[in-house]
C-alpha cells in the first residue's frame, strides 16, 4: 500500500459524524449546570449566613420576651393622685430632669424632687403625701426611702395587709402597724411622730414599738429623744392640704363626719344620744372636692341643723341653738 492509500485510511477512521439535536442539547445543559456551579458558589455560602443571623435574632427576642416575662420586676410603689404648683419630679442624673403627671406611677428605683405638696395613692392601699422641698427614693412596690423633707404616711387598719410598708431613713426602718405617722430627715436627723396606731422602728441596735402620741428624734449618732404630741394642731396642718378628696353625694353624714376627725386627728363628740340619732339620720349631697378637711366641714353642717365646735382636740356636734361648751 502506497501513502496515498495510508493517508486515505487515517481520514477516513478520523471522521466524527455529526452530533444530534439531542445530544447538543444534553451538551448544553450539562454545561451550563457547570457554569452556574462556579459562578453562584458566593451566593449559596452568604445566604446560610445571613438565614443563620436571622434566626439568632429571632431566638435572642425570644429570650428576651421570655426573661422579661418571668423576672421578678416589683410593681409601682403608688399612684400620684394629686400635687400643688410646681409638682413632683423623676431625678434623671444623665439627662433633663422628667415631671411625673398626675394618674403616672412612680417607677421602682427613681429618685424623685417633691418641689410642692403631693399626694400618692400606694399600691397595697392607703397613701403618703410628701411636703414641698423633699427628696424620696422609690425602692420597690412596698419601700420607699426618704432623704430629706417630710413625708406622712396613712394606713388604715386592715389596708396594706400583703405585706408591710416600709418608711426608711439613715435611722433605720420605719414599718407601720396601721397607724399614721410623720417622718422628716432635717440636717441628719430623723423625727418620727406617730398620730395613730403604733411604729415599729429597726436598727442596727435593735427593734422597738413607737406608740400614737409619740414624737421622738434621732441624731447622726443614733441618740434618741423621746416627748409627747397631740394628734391635732399646726405640725400636721400641712398633711391636711393634700388630704384624699371625700365623695359625699348621698352619703351618711356619719361617714363625712368620721373623715373629718380621722383627717385633722380630732376625736369626734356627740353632745348628747338625740343628736348622734339624728346625725344617723342625716345624708349629705353636693361635693366638697378641693376643699381641705375643716373648710369641707363648715360647708356641709352650714346646710343643717346641726352645728359644731372645736374644743381641744375634738370636734363636738349638737342642736343648732344650743350654748356650746366652754374652751379648755
Amino acid at each position: 500500500m502506497n501513502d496515498l492509500d495510508d493517508e486515505n485510511v487515517l481520514r477516513e477512521n478520523l471522521r466524527v459524524p455529526a452530533l444530534s439535536p439531542e445530544a447538543l442539547a444534553r451538551i448544553r445543559r450539562a454545561t451550563e449546570a457547570e457554569w452556574r456551579a462556579q459562578v453562584g458558589t458566593p451566593r449559596r455560602l452568604w445566604f446560610p449566613r445571613a438565614a443563620a443571623a436571622a434566626a439568632a435574632l429571632v431566638a435572642l427576642a425570644a429570650a428576651w420576651q421570655f426573661w422579661m416575662r418571668s423576672a421578678d420586676i416589683p410593681e409601682p410603689l403608688a399612684k400620684l393622685v394629686r400635687t400643688e404648683g410646681a409638682g413632683v419630679v423623676r431625678v434623671q442624673p444623665l439627662w433633663r430632669d422628667l415631671p411625673v403627671t398626675v394618674g403616672a406611677d412612680l417607677r421602682s428605683g427613681s429618685d424623685y424632687d417633691v418641689r410642692a405638696a403631693s399626694l400618692m395613692a400606694l399600691r397595697g392601699g392607703g397613701n403618703v403625701r410628701v411636703a414641698p422641698g423633699s427628696k424620696i427614693e422609690d425602692l420597690s412596690g412596698n419601700s420607699i426611702r426618704l432623704d430629706s423633707g417630710e413625708l406622712y404616711v396613712d394606713i388604715a387598719p386592715g389596708q396594706h395587709a400583703d405585706s408591710s410598708f416600709v418608711a426608711i431613713t439613715g435611722a433605720g426602718e420605719f414599718r407601720h402597724v396601721g397607724t399614721q405617722f410623720a417622718l422628716a430627715v432635717m440636717n441628719g436627723t430623723t423625727r418620727l411622730r406617730v398620730r395613730e396606731g403604733r411604729v415599729e422602728w429597726r436598727a442596727a441596735e435593735g427593734n422597738s414599738m413607737v406608740p400614737e402620741g409619740t414624737e421622738i428624734l434621732i441624731d447622726r449618732n443614733l441618740q434618741v429623744t423621746r416627748s409627747d404630741i397631740e394628734s391635732s394642731g399646726e405640725h400636721w396642718a400641712w398633711t391636711e392640704v393634700v388630704a384624699p378628696e371625700v365623695d359625699i353625694e348621698n352619703r351618711p353624714l356619719t361617714d363625712f363626719l368620721d373623715w373629718v376627725a380621722r383627717e385633722t386627728g380630732r376625736k369626734l363628740v356627740y353632745a348628747d344620744a338625740i343628736t348622734r340619732q339624728q346625725v344617723g339620720s342625716i345624708r349629705t349631697h353636693g361635693n366638697v372636692h378641693g376643699l381641705a378637711p375643716m373648710q369641707a366641714l363648715k360647708a356641709v353642717m352650714s346646710s343643717t341643723s346641726l352645728r359644731f365646735d372645736l374644743p381641744a382636740g375634738a370636734i363636738r356636734v349638737s342642736f343648732a341653738g344650743e350654748s356650746p361648751p366652754p374652751r379648755t
